[in-house]
């Protein structure tokens, strides 16, 4: 990759072609000439016979040394770039180019590259321009017309840029008012490993109102441009944003925002936008900001101060709290964060996923999260657990039991989830309240039965389901002293098995779930959300145990 201090700016030495030249006619050379006189490279030539065809909607190519998962064309000498060239323009259904490798044009003649990016510019089907991996120094400023013409995305990925380059790229993006994507990642590091200062904040704050034609952005990521409070306030400044609608995400990772360029974007940007990405940008949230304005926020890989993990948690408990995805890999939260973060979550109803990778979390920091997600001092605290959030990252030190809770937490039925909770962790469930209301349990009872019916297809309850439905109506409290017994017939489809039980078994088996969730008989105080239990219903029947 070359970097500020390797890359070189003299021009390849040109390679002899005569069929690059301007004068060739490929039109008439086409049909007497065959995909294998062009190439020899076996992908190469499926490749071409597809853009030949017409048949193939992305070109991806690169050199011989740079060949990767990317690319469908090994690009070889200048006649083959003449031919893509010209099937390119040809082609109708080609709406993707990219080159994914550096250098590529060494091989060729500058007469060659100079025709082929003049193709480029006419390829009035090709909406998305790719550079990866590339030292744009030397064609960048021939790229103008293929890139101001007619796109709707360009992505400079991993690619060196420097101070002159980069003004270039940004005064040519003025006359692109079609742009939906751009994503400019300039790979300027030093051999030191620490990013170039040949671009800084004052200078990128210069650049970027160059974007103000772009009302159409959808997704815009600017990496690696040192970007900082001044940038931020640029960005936030572009006059399409505050109305744009569309964009719903900014990627500004590996730069230099810190906490008062984070702080800019949170005031300055639209409500729009629920996702930022900001790994790698000197963050500290040494003091109080608010975070909850969105939905997805990336802060990995940024030390994070002492009171980081407070910082975040204030918004975490925030009712007003939109966050969903939070991503604090590699921040040094250790123990202590991870107990401070836990907190945050006790009352949050959104936070699906707090990813916490490679932070030295020991068993002692992860355990902080179990009674979170399920409080086993009451069943009253069980139910009003955290039933929301289902992933803390992949570490392979999260505990068993963590990970089974986070694993409960993933079924949509919330009320399931309470209840399965409920159920593990109280197994000794005061019954003798509902046993004295009777029948009056019987229609809540069906309600229960015929929920549990929709959900388990493969099970049958045939004799109670019957019962309970044709009596709820006819049998009143006063006839409790002389019901029979019942015959329960429970079984698994091809497997029978009968088991009587009696009226007091058959309510402590199906009424455990509703009696748990009950509101209107007021036993436990809780609401009635816990209906609809599932399989430790059925796994309860042949475990009760009820004297007559």
């Amino acid at each position: 990759m070359p970097t500020a201090n390797s890359v070189s700016r003299s021009p390849p030495s040109p390679a002899p072609c005569s069929m690059s030249s301007p004068s060739v006619n490929y039109d008439a050379l086409e049909a007497k000439t065959s995909i294998e006189e062009i190439t020899e490279n076996e992908l190469n030539q499926r490749t071409l016979q597809r853009l030949r065809n017409d048949d193939l909607t992305y070109l991806f190519f690169g050199g011989a040394e740079d060949q990767n998962y990317m690319s469908n064309y090994i690009l070889g000498s200048s006649t083959e770039l003449g031919w893509l060239g010209h099937f390119m323009k040809k082609s109708t259904r080609l709406n993707r180019f990219g080159i994914v490798a550096g250098d590529i044009f060494d091989i060729c003649s500058m007469q060659s590259v100079d025709r082929f990016l003049e193709d480029l510019s006419k390829c009035i089907h090709i909406k998305a321009r790719v550079f990866a991996f590339v030292d744009l120094a030397e064609i960048i400023y021939k790229l103008k017309d293929a890139i101001t013409y007619n796109i709707t995305g360009l992505i400079v990925e991993s690619c060196y840029l420097g101070v002159p380059e980069t003004t270039f790229l940004f005064n040519t993006l003025r006359d692109v008012n079609n742009l939906e994507e751009l994503c400019i990642n300039c790979d300027s590091e030093d051999a030191d490993g620490s990013l170039s200062d040949m671009l800084d904040d004052d200078f990128m704050a210069k650049c970027i109102p160059s974007l103000a034609a772009c009302k159409g952005m959808r997704k815009l990521k600017l990496a690696g441009l040192n970007l900082s409070t001044k940038s931020c306030a640029a960005l936030s400044a572009l006059p399409w944003l505050s109305e744009c609608k569309q964009m719903q995400e900014l990627n500004l990772i590996t730069n230099r925002i810190g906490d008062d360029g984070l702080d800019v974007l949170i005031q300055g940007l639209p409500a729009s936008i629920d996702g930022l990405h900001l790994d790698e940008n000197q963050i500290t949230l040494a003091r109080q900001l608010p975070l909850l304005r969105f939905k997805e926020l990336y802060l990995s890989c940024n030390a994070l101060s002492l009171d980081g993990p407070r910082v975040i948690t204030a918004s975490l408990a925030n009712p007003e709290c939109r966050l969903e995805d939070l991503f604090l890999d590699c921040t040094a939260v250790g123990d202590k964060g991870a107990a401070i973060l836990a907190e945050g979550v006790r009352n949050n109803q959104r936070l699906t996923l707090m990813s916490l990778n490679h932070n030295n979390i020991t068993e002692r920091g992860w355990n902080a999260f179990s009674s979170i997600l399920c409080d086993a001092s009451s069943i009253n605290a069980t139910y009003n657990s955290n039933h929301t959030l289902q992933d803390l990252g992949d570490d392979y030190k999260i505990p068993h039991d963590i990970l089974m809770l986070l694993e409960l937490n993933r079924n949509p039925n919330k009320s399931r989830v309470a209840a399965n909770k409920i159920l593990q962790v109280h197994r000794h469930l005061d019954m003798r309240p509902f046993f004295g209301m009777g029948l009056d349990l019987l229609p809540h009872v069906v309600a229960w039965l015929e929920r549990f019916a929709e959900s388990r297809p493969d099970l049958k309850l045939t004799s109670i389901f019957e019962f309970v439905r044709g009596k709820k109506n006819e049998v009143s409290i006063s006839d409790q002293s002389s019901l029979p017994k019942l015959g329960v017939d429970a079984h698994r489809q091809g497997q029978p098995g009968a088991r009587e039980l009696p009226l007091k078994a058959l309510v402590a088996v199906f009424w455990v779930p509703i009696a748990l969730g009950t509101l209107t008989l007021g036993v436990y105080g809780i609401h009635p959300v816990l209906v609809g239990v599932g399989d430790y219903c059925v796994d309860a029947t042949f475990n009760t145990d009820v004297n007559m």
